[in-house]
């Protein structure tokens, strides 16, 4: 007893220890990595690509016009805030909870003409332009959300401003009755979202490289033994980078393998790292040692010390700040709701994960390529109560962002709330539904006890086949009356479901009678479906082109392209369907059909690892994006951020997968980077030209390492351990 007390308080001392740790280094962590991003913001200056920026803008100024309109046609702007005069925001400062709220109070209608016009929008383009009409935009409704409010900001504090120049632009403010210069600060607003959601992902890669390994497999294939302190020790071999990793630290200063410069180049930071054999040697190594290390440690903090290094290096990933600051773009929103997601789902929150899925599709088209994967897992691991959580929690949370457009009448809303209503109250009462069990019992057996078996099951059978008549004729007299049948049949299952349903999913059936009316209603009673021929439809009709960026992205279509000259609708074959005949298929629905296969098999390694409780999930969260980047036609370099942006999860799996992560960030450099660089040669001309030449062949090691992350999703973990002959 005494010895199990000490232990208990060595290990308590070890885990203050390591907490203490872990505060230090996030602390530590925050202001480097704001540092750093800032430093690329900086140092890339010349060549940020302003495109980008200037079409949010643009898009934004677009919201502001309709809103614009909607003002003056209502008389707002000549009450309180305006538009154009919106006066201090609710964040500026002297920030105090009653400024705040006093803000807010003036503030409101105005945010609400900017709803109203970033409604309008989409309607209007769809109107002017046409059903197949050019849009010149390709913005979910999310992200123009986002885009406008920005852009509020800048017409605020510079007025007139349609585009961000590279030089300084002066501008009048009438407001303020002086002359303000402008510059491509005036993104800093996106940049310090950009960060938020890299912060945000780093803390759900920690979250998720704990929680899968502390876990423990339900299958083993070896005898259990009683480990003592010596077994609880990773592998010692573990420690062999570790060692030669404190060699080459020792041995470095004497060991500079340094490729030389041509006389005629800069000085350029680029150039020089990139040439130095030695720096990249160094910096493997070291990677390397500090995971081997971190995998070292004793069992119980293990796990913790192998979260940090995972989330420190999801916070300072070269990749995603080349694409967040140095570019600047928005991948990064994407990846903080899948991992959160994934979080939940680690945990058993399946309704909460898909309404993180819904609303993370309104910022990005792009995570509905990926969403599925962990929609189908739970379906195909034998799970249907969980498909029907998470479905549920998708469709609402994308409900709920495009309810404006889905909604445009009073009767819709009555609609909607009656059914949610019904749905309420009948699971409500169906909580009694054992009470009233017992007691019909009760009178059966008080009334029945008399009548030959035979005769009360007989009496059973017609009750049941009276009540399912009633049922059919009721779902037939509605059809009759032309209600569609999605709509009877979601009308009868509120009545009915309540009264079969377990208890643990009545919350999720009442989302569910929430859900499921408003999209109803949205295409049968009036509902617009602009927001999804502009802002997703549109964007893949869009750029009828192979790839995105000439001699950038290496991958499948990189490869059909140049060296085998197919293009983008070319015929690869003909698909024989049995209802739809021939149908012919284009390079883009053959890249399509082989990536949706490759999605299906993802969802059951998924299904597979999830049932296991193995640690590999982590590597399923990363394949998809691997995947994505490496199959599907219309890609551009910086997507190949992504998947280097969820890649330190691998850190959790093994040390050996852990290498990939180094490998997915250099690929995402050489891709974005060599955009980049193909724009102005002279950010690192030696750099440029050892990379050109690994375009489009490096495809074919995007597609093997897309195969390799695909075979290791669905293989589960070998578990060695040494068994104990008992004699």
């Amino acid at each position: 007893m005494l010895r199990v007390m000490k232990r208990g308080v060595k290990e308590s001392a070890v885990w203050v220890i390591v907490v203490a740790v872990l505060v230090y280094w996030a602390w530590h962590m925050l202001f480097l990595g704001l540092d750093v991003k800032q430093d690329f913001w900086v140092y890339s200056t010349p060549n940020h690509f302003i495109g980008d920026v200037n079409s949010a803008l643009e898009h934004g100024n677009m919201v502001l016009r309709d809103a614009e309109i909607i003002e003056a046609q209502s008389g707002a702007e000549n009450s309180g805030a305006t538009i154009a005069r919106p006066g201090p925001g609710l964040f500026d400062s002297p920030l105090t909870p009653k400024e705040f709220i006093q803000r807010w109070k003036r503030l409101r209608p105005v945010y609400g003409l900017i709803l109203r016009g970033w409604v309008q929008t989409y309607e209007n383009l769809y109107r002017d332009m046409g059903p197949a009409g050019n849009y010149e935009m390709d913005y979910p409704p999310m992200r123009l959300l986002i885009m406008s409010l920005w852009t509020w900001k800048v017409q605020a504090n510079f007025p007139g401003m349609i585009a961000v120049a590279r030089m300084p632009q002066r501008f009048f403010d009438p407001n303020r009755n002086q002359s303000v210069v402008a510059t491509q600060d005036v993104v800093q607003p996106l940049l310090h979202l950009n960060a938020f959601c890299e912060g945000v992902t780093s803390i759900c890669v920690f979250i998720l490289v704990w929680l899968w390994m502390a876990r423990k497999g339900t299958k083993k294939s070896t005898i259990d033994v009683d480990e003592d302190w010596r077994s609880r020790w990773g592998d010692p071999m573990l420690l062999a980078p570790v060692v030669i990793f404190g060699i080459w630290v020792v041995l470095r200063p004497h060991l500079q393998w340094q490729m030389p410069l041509p006389d005629d180049v800069g000085n350029s930071l680029i150039d020089e790292r990139t040439t130095s054999v030695g720096w990249w040697f160094f910096q493997v190594l070291r990677f390397l040692a500090i995971v081997c290390l971190a995998r070292f440690l004793p069992r119980p903090f293990r796990a913790p010390m192998c979260a940090m290094v995972a989330a420190t290096m999801a916070w300072i990933n070269p990749a995603t700040m080349l694409d967040d600051f140095a570019w600047p773009q928005w991948e990064s929103w994407i990846p903080p709701f899948f991992l959160l997601a994934a979080v939940l789902i680690s945990l058993d929150c399946w309704v909460a994960a898909g309404i993180l899925l819904g609303i993370g599709s309104m910022f990005k088209g792009q995570l509905t390529f990926i969403s599925p994967v962990l929609i189908l897992c739970p379906l195909l691991a034998g799970w249907p109560g969980r498909f029907f959580k998470i479905f549920t929690g998708t469709i609402a949370g994308a409900g709920m962002i495009v309810w404006p457009w889905l909604v445009t009448n009073a009767s819709a809303e009555r609609w909607i709330f009656l059914a949610f209503s019904v749905g309420l109250f009948f699971c409500a009462l169906s909580v009694t539904r054992r009470f009233i069990g017992r007691h019909v019992l009760a009178l059966w057996r008080r009334f029945a006890i008399d009548l030959p078996a035979s005769l009360g099951y007989t009496i059973l059978a017609s009750g049941a086949a009276f009540a399912a008549a009633v049922v059919c004729l009721v779902i037939l007299g509605f059809l009759r009356h032309g209600l569609p049948l999605a709509v009877v049949l979601l009308g009868v299952g509120i009545f009915v479901a309540p009264w079969v349903l377990p208890r643990r999913f009545f919350p999720a059936w009442i989302l569910f009678s929430f859900a499921a009316p408003l999209w109803l209603v949205g295409f049968y009673d009036g509902g617009s479906h602009t927001w999804w021929d502009v802002g997703f439809l549109y964007g893949t009709q869009r750029h009828t082109v192979m790839q995105l960026g000439a001699i950038s992205l290496s991958n499948l279509s990189s490869i059909l392209h140049e060296r085998y000259g197919w293009e983008l609708h070319d015929i690869v074959g003909t698909l024989n369907l049995p209802f739809a005949g021939p149908t012919p298929v284009d390079v883009q629905g053959f890249c399509a059909t082989i990536f949706g296969a490759s999605l299906v098999l993802c969802a059951i390694g998924a299904a597979i690892q999830l049932r296991r409780n193995d640690s590999r999930f982590l590597i399923v969260l990363v394949t998809p994006w691997v995947l994505f980047s490496v199959l599907l036609t219309q890609m551009a370099a910086r997507y190949t951020t992504l998947p280097a942006a969820v890649a330190p999860l691998l850190i959790g799996v093994s040390a050996e997968m852990s290498l990939l992560l180094p490998l997915q960030i250099v690929i995402a450099w050489i891709m974005l980077g060599g955009q980049m660089m193909g724009g102005n040669h002279d950010i690192a001309p030696v750099s440029f030209t050892i990379i050109s030449p690994t375009h489009p062949d490096m495809g074919w090691l995007m597609v093997l390492l897309a195969g390799l992350f695909l075979a290791s999703a669905l293989m589960p973990t070998i578990r060695w351990r040494r068994a104990v002959e008992v004699i």
